[in-house]
């Protein structure tokens, strides 16, 4: 595939990353609003989509690496390779982004002192090409243009990745050809780019995002906010009225009589900017008097609220089913569990999700940390190969791993070294 093609291939993908990644940082506006919105208010939304990606996310953690290369053991060196490419920082990241967008990508190359270095690109960047049989990636692409102290773009570079070379391109502003500009040989052998793609489905190149089907759900929801926050400032104070109030007017029209009220635009602040005849009692006033005997007072009820709970409720109710989140993080109180095997209950369906998401980037990182010990050996990633141990998914207490590994090592089931491991297990690289 062309450079071209690749580059062509990229900026198809934007518009569906675009809208994902807006939806991502409640960047969306209102919708499903028929009368103009204050300006104050265009800018209101409930990101919930961020919490459904963090919560997935933040499950996904590496606790261990062990690797080989000719059989050889090198899990130490493996080890000290994550930690010093600073990957679990990296992955945290990566797997946030492809979770919001439906893709993201890992970049294994040497630094300038020949180390071993992992870096995560953005799909808004970085584009793949896969073999139609094995879909192993045969070419990579990754774009980014420079921009001046005013935002102008004065340059794009163009990094195109082969299996044998990894070449440097250049374009100016006005978009001409691509210029030539450096090639490097690639020894790995192999296109050094990693893809991390949210797969539901075969053949989902561009991956899938929860923000699909939660849009239109967030749409509702801050809609419905909005009307609420719109109707309880219309009746933060209760309405009143008064009746059998006379109106003096003179030569000039309407004007103050002695208590001095005004219902003239010309006489005082009490009238409208259009001049016409407003209340003759500020609301805000403590106490209102009249003298005419057939006056008389009253309060209009406020409005009713309830009707937006049942609404938001409902909304909710379909976000929990889309997400798996469990109700004690989008906010309902009232369900809060109150020990932590009522807490793992809860977050069944959570886990579940972040325990099919390990399945979907157990791989492709595997591929990543064989590529960084590749790198330092000297060696073909064919000749290596490595394990990764991901952490439980589920929330577990401490006093939860110690009783069950008392109760293993009672039973004679694992040993005083693996009982101590059990416990620990929660600790990351």
């Amino acid at each position: 595939m062309t450079t071209e093609s690749l580059l062509r291939r990229l900026e198809a993908a934007q518009p569906t990353i675009a809208r994902r990644d807006m939806y991502y940082r409640g960047d969306q506006g209102l919708r499903f609003m028929a009368d103009k919105v204050d300006p104050k208010m265009v800018g209101f939304t409930s990101n919930l989509a961020r919490v459904a990606v963090t919560a997935v996310a933040e499950r996904i953690r590496v606790e261990d690496v062990t690797a080989s290369v000719d059989g050889r053991d090198v899990s130490e060196m493996a080890r000290t390779l994550v930690r010093d490419s600073d990957l679990p920082m990296t992955l945290q990241s990566t797997i946030v982004d492809m979770l919001a967008v439906g893709s993201a990508y890992l970049i294994v190359w040497a630094d300038e002192f020949g180390r071993p270095v992992v870096t995560g690109e953005s799909a808004e960047q970085v584009a793949v090409e896969r073999h139609p049989v094995t879909r192993a990636v045969t070419a990579a692409v990754k774009r980014w243009e420079v921009t001046d102290a005013n935002g102008v773009v004065v340059e794009e570079h163009v990094v195109k990745y082969l299996p044998g070379e990894v070449v440097h391109l250049t374009r100016d502003a006005h978009g001409g050809k691509l210029t030539y500009r450096s090639s490097t040989p690639n020894p790995l052998g192999v296109v050094p780019v990693v893809p991390l793609v949210n797969l539901e489905r075969i053949h989902d190149d561009v991956g899938t995002s929860v923000v699909d089907d939660l849009a239109p759900l967030l749409d509702a929801l801050n809609k419905l906010v909005v009307d609420m926050l719109v109707t309880s400032e219309a009746v933060a104070r209760p309405k009143r009225y008064a009746t059998g109030v006379t109106l003096e007017e003179d030569l000039d029209g309407f004007a103050a009589d002695e208590e001095g009220f005004t219902a003239d635009g010309a006489a005082g602040d009490h009238a409208d900017e259009d001049g016409g005849v407003q209340a003759p009692f500020r609301d805000a006033d403590d106490m209102w008097i009249s003298e005419e005997a057939e006056a008389k007072f009253g309060q209009l009820p406020g409005a009713e609220m309830s009707g937006y709970s049942t609404a938001v409720d409902l909304i909710m109710q379909q976000i929990m089913a889309v997400t798996s989140l469990p109700a004690h993080l989008v906010g309902i109180t009232s369900s809060n569990p109150s020990t932590a095997e009522a807490l793992r209950a809860s977050e069944v369906a959570l886990a579940s999700n972040a325990g099919s998401r390990i399945r979907v980037v157990n791989r492709p990182l595997e591929w990543a940390v064989r590529l960084l010990v590749a790198i330092a050996e000297g060696v073909g990633p064919e000749r290596v190969s490595v394990r990764l141990r991901f952490a439980d998914p589920s929330t577990r207490s401490v006093a939860q791993d110690a009783d069950a590994a008392v109760k293993l090592h009672a039973e004679n089931i694992i040993n005083d070294e693996q009982a101590a491991q059990s416990v620990s297990a929660g600790e990351e690289l």
